[in-house]
């Protein structure tokens, strides 16, 4: 649509000064077509620095997340050598959540070392609530007694790009699980650890089970979102994702 205006625009405008020209002397015909292409150009510039700003609506599933947060098609990204990509969208925004990327690598490691330590995420198996989550499994560490989330900690000193990276929570990896298969082919380009569909394809979530939070967490299947009760105490893979806002 703003392509569209800008050619009817330029359309008008030239229509404009060719009607006007007809009715000049050569010298006077000469000056507006000056002011014509200057015209023109000044429309151009402003169309260009207007599409240079990141539009969420123009992000879709698959398209790389850059180190400087800017999200580039496969197409762009693998052509060029200037920007260097630490993710990849899988979810695209709507009214219930942000715009979402999975990072590259996978983290192991238990939900909780103590058990009977409530972490103090939400509980909730719709929520879109992954951020908050993690901050509380980070904060419910305990420096007296060096007990807390080693899962989130790990999550928290492994921050790529700049980004700040979260656990997904149950709802939030569901709606990675519903891409994975179109955006893991984009993972092993990147060099990344594809989400694995085989073997071992369970997968920590952030939120605990909600009528047993000191014992218990959710693992989610990679292969069609299942989950199932389990003890935080065990070691399991986990992936990092993040939210892209841009604010339009």
């Amino acid at each position: 649509m703003r392509l569209m205006r800008l050619v009817l625009r330029i359309m008008r405008v030239s229509y404009k000064v060719r009607h006007q020209s007809a009715h000049k002397k050569p010298h006077l015909k000469s000056k507006r077509n000056v002011w014509a292409s200057a015209a023109l150009s000044m429309l151009v510039i402003s169309y260009s620095c207007d599409a240079y700003h990141p539009s969420e609506n123009a992000i879709h599933v698959g398209y790389v997340l850059c180190d400087d947060h800017s999200c580039l098609s496969p197409e762009v990204y693998f052509a060029q050598s200037k920007h260097k990509g630490v993710g990849v969208v899988f979810a695209e925004r709507t009214e219930e959540h942000p715009m979402m990327a999975v990072m590259l690598s996978e983290i192991h490691d238990v939900f909780c070392d103590s058990l009977g330590l409530v972490n103090g995420t939400s509980g909730s198996l719709t929520a879109f609530d992954g951020v908050s989550n993690t901050r509380a499994m980070q904060n419910s560490f305990n420096s007296d007694t060096g007990k807390g989330s080693p899962l989130a900690m790990q999550v928290y000193r492994s921050h790529q790009g700049g980004q700040s990276d979260f656990i997904p929570s149950v709802a939030e990896l569901r709606l990675l699980v519903a891409s994975v298969r179109k955006i893991n082919p984009i993972i092993e380009r990147l060099k990344g650890t594809p989400i694995a569909l085989e073997g071992d394809c369970w997968y920590w979530t952030s939120t605990e089970v909600n009528d047993n939070k000191g014992s218990q967490a959710w693992l989610c299947s990679a292969v069609n979102g299942g989950i199932i009760e389990t003890p935080k105490t065990d070691s399991h893979k986990a992936r990092a994702i993040v939210q892209l806002n841009y604010g339009n």
